[in-house]
């Protein structure tokens, strides 16, 4: 073999080291926030945190709904999403609360 000729059919710095790990590859799955910026859901509001913001859970992700009261029925757009939470924004409120604090 003159120093001309290809040691390696792949190049070992450049390749898809996985394909020779030992380690098995996990895969996230791409969709697990069923929230997306932008849009509109229906929410309603089981509790209030700290600042006095609404809280509701939609499909296991927590959501603060800003200037929604306890107790109350909201049509909400998605302004944020986290990680582990969501942000919303009311759009019209379906049913006022009975709670008054």
């Amino acid at each position: 073999m003159n120093r001309h000729q290809k040691k390696h059919s792949w190049a070992p710095y450049t390749s898809d080291i996985q394909k020779f790990s030992v380690y098995p590859s996990i895969r996230r799955p791409e969709d697990d926030n069923p929230l997306r910026v932008g849009s509109i859901t229906v929410l309603n509001i089981d509790g209030v945190d700290e600042s006095g913001n609404g809280v509701a859970v939609f499909k296991g992700v927590k959501v603060i709904v800003r200037n929604a009261s306890l107790g109350s029925r909201v049509k909400a757009r998605i302004v944020r999403v986290g990680p582990d939470h969501a942000v919303a924004e009311v759009l019209e409120v379906l049913k006022e609360s009975y709670v008054d604090y």
